[in-house]
C-alpha cells in the first residue's frame, strides 16, 4: 500500500471540512484546538492521535497554534474502524518521533517510507481503544500474527482457537473486517517483510536466507507465494533492483 503524508497548521477561523476514500491518521504535535467529525466536537492537544475512517467527513481548527503530522492510505485490514477514535502518544512522544523519520523520508525510497508508515500504524494500533469485542479479538489477532512473521512454526489455527470463538467462526469474522484470512493476512506481511529486506540486503542475503528469515521453510512455496503478491518472482525482483542500482 502506497501512503502519503502531509503536514500544517489549522487556522483559526474556521473548520476546513473534508474526507478521504482512505483512512487518515492525525498527529496533532503542537497546540490545541477542536475536531468536527459530524458535529460532534472533541478538544484535541499535543500527542493527541486521531484516526478517521474513509469517507467520514472531518475537521480542526486552532485555538492555540493547533498544528499537524498526518498520514493517509488503506493499511491493508491492519485498522478497522467505523467511527473516529482517538488516543493519546505514550510520555516518550514515541509517535511524534517515529513521524519525524517519516517526514523526512517521505520523498526517499517509496519501500521503505511506506514500511516506516505501517511501524507507525502498528504504534497506534497498541493505543487505540476498540469497543466492539469482535473488533478487539480480530485486532489482539492481527497484532499476534504481526509479531511472528519470522516463526516458520508459528500456527494460525492455534491462535484462532485461543481467541475464545469457534475457529470457523472467528475466522469468518476476521476475513469479514480485514478483507482476508488469517493466513492471507500472515502471507502478505510475509511478503512485505521479504520485499523489504530484498531491497536492504540483496548483496549480503541470499533468496533463501531472506525466505528464512520470513518464516518460509520451503523456497519454492516462498517464490510461488511472493509472485502471487508482487507479481513477478523473488529473483525479478531482485534483479530489477540490481539493475536500477547499477
Amino acid at each position: 500500500m502506497n501512503y502519503a503524508t502531509s503536514s500544517g497548521k489549522y487556522r483559526q477561523d474556521r473548520y476546513n471540512m473534508n474526507q478521504h476514500k482512505d483512512y487518515e491518521i492525525i498527529y496533532y504535535c503542537s497546540g490545541s484546538g477542536k475536531l468536527n467529525v459530524g458535529e460532534k466536537f472533541f478538544s484535541v492537544e499535543q500527542g493527541t492521535i486521531v484516526v478517521v475512517p474513509p469517507n467520514t467527513k472531518h475537521g480542526s481548527i486552532s485555538l492555540d497554534n493547533l498544528a499537524y503530522i498526518s498520514i493517509l492510505g488503506n493499511p491493508n485490514g491492519l485498522i478497522h474502524v467505523e467511527s473516529p477514535v482517538i488516543c493519546k502518544d505514550n510520555e516518550r512522544g514515541d509517535g511524534l518521533s517515529l513521524l519525524k523519520i517519516i517526514q523526512a523520508n517521505r520523498f526517499g525510497d517509496p519501500e521503505y517510507f511506506n514500511s516506516l508508515c505501517t511501524s507507525f500504524i502498528h504504534l497506534v494500533l497498541k493505543n487505540i481503544k476498540i469497543n466492539s469485542p469482535m473488533e478487539k479479538a480480530v485486532n489482539k489477532i492481527k497484532s499476534q500474527i504481526s509479531s511472528h512473521l519470522n516463526d516458520s512454526n508459528f500456527n494460525v489455527t492455534a491462535l484462532l482457537n485461543q481467541s475464545g470463538y469457534a475457529e470457523d467462526y472467528i475466522r469468518a469474522h476476521f476475513r469479514k473486517i480485514v478483507g482476508k484470512t488469517p493466513v492471507e493476512f500472515l502471507t502478505e506481511l510475509r511478503i512485505k517483510e521479504a520485499t523489504t529486506l530484498i531491497k536492504l540486503y540483496h548483496n549480503t542475503m541470499s533468496l533463501m536466507e531472506i525466505a528464512n528469515s520470513c518464516g518460509f521453510d520451503d523456497y519454492i512455496y516462498f517464490s510461488r507465494k511472493f509472485k502471487s503478491v508482487m507479481g513477478v518472482s523473488p529473483q525479478s525482483y531482485k534483479n530489477s533492483l540490481l539493475k536500477d542500482n547499477s
